[in-house]
C-alpha cells in the first residue's frame, strides 16, 4: 500500500472514529465515573429513604444529562448524545424539582429514563460494524440498563433497601462498564491520530 493510500485509510479511519464516539470519550468517562459515585453511595448509605435515594439519582441523571448534551453537540449526532441528553436532563429536573410526586411515580419516571437509555445504547451498538469491539460492549450495557429500567417500572413498589441494593449493582456495574469503553475508545482514538500522523 503506498503512502498516499495509506493516508486515506488512516483519514477515513479517523472521520468515523471522530464523528462517532472518538471525540466524546470523556463523556463515558465521566457518565462512568458518575454511575459510579453514585453505587457508592448508595452502598455507603443503604437506609437512605426512597425520597432522598431518588433525589440522588435525579442529580446523576441531571448531570448525565448535561455531559450527553453538551457531547451531542460538540459530536454533532443528535440521535445518539444529544436527544437522550436533553431526556436525561428533563427526568432529572423531575425527581429533583417536583416533590409532589409520589415514590412510586418517581421511581416508574426513572425505569422510564434507564430503559431509554438502555435501548438507545443497545441500538447504538447494533448499529455499529460488526467489526467494531465496541460494539457488543454497547450493546450489553444498553441490555442492563434496559432490564433495569423494567424492573422498576413493574416493581415500583419495593422497599427502600431492596432498591439501593438494585442501584448500587446497577450503577457500579454500568459505571465500570461504561470507564472500560471509554478508556477503549481514547486508545482507538490516539492510535488512529498516530497513524495518520505517521502517513503524511
Amino acid at each position: 500500500m503506498s503512502n498516499h493510500d495509506r493516508l486515506q485509510v488512516a483519514a477515513g479511519l479517523r472521520s468515523r472514529v471522530s464523528g462517532k464516539m472518538g471525540n466524546v470519550w470523556w463523556a463515558f468517562m465521566l457518565r462512568g465515573l458518575l454511575a459510579i459515585g453514585l453505587g457508592v453511595s448508595a452502598l455507603i448509605w443503604p437506609q437512605l429513604t426512597l425520597s432522598l435515594l431518588v433525589r440522588l439519582i435525579g442529580i446523576y441523571t441531571l448531570l448525565d444529562g448535561i455531559t450527553g448534551f453538551v457531547s451531542g453537540i460538540r459530536g454533532r449526532d443528535m440521535q445518539f448524545y444529544l436527544l437522550p441528553g436533553l431526556v436525561s436532563m428533563t427526568v432529572g429536573a423531575v425527581l429533583l424539582f417536583w416533590p409532589g410526586l409520589t415514590v412510586k411515580w418517581l421511581l416508574i419516571i426513572l425505569g422510564i429514563w434507564a430503559l431509554l437509555q438502555g435501548v438507545n445504547l443497545f441500538l447504538t451498538g447494533r448499529s455499529a460494524e460488526d467489526s467494531d469491539p465496541n460494539r457488543g460492549l454497547l450493546m450489553t450495557i444498553g441490555s442492563v440498563l434496559a432490564v433495569a429500567g423494567l424492573v422498576l417500572i413493574v416493581w415500583p413498589g419495593a422497599g427502600a433497601v431492596t432498591i439501593s441494593w438494585l442501584v448500587v449493582a446497577l450503577a457500579l456495574l454500568v459505571g465500570a462498564l461504561l470507564v472500560f469503553l471509554a478508556l477503549r475508545l481514547r486508545r482507538v482514538k490516539l492510535r488512529v491520530d498516530k497513524l495518520g500522523k505517521v502517513s503524511r
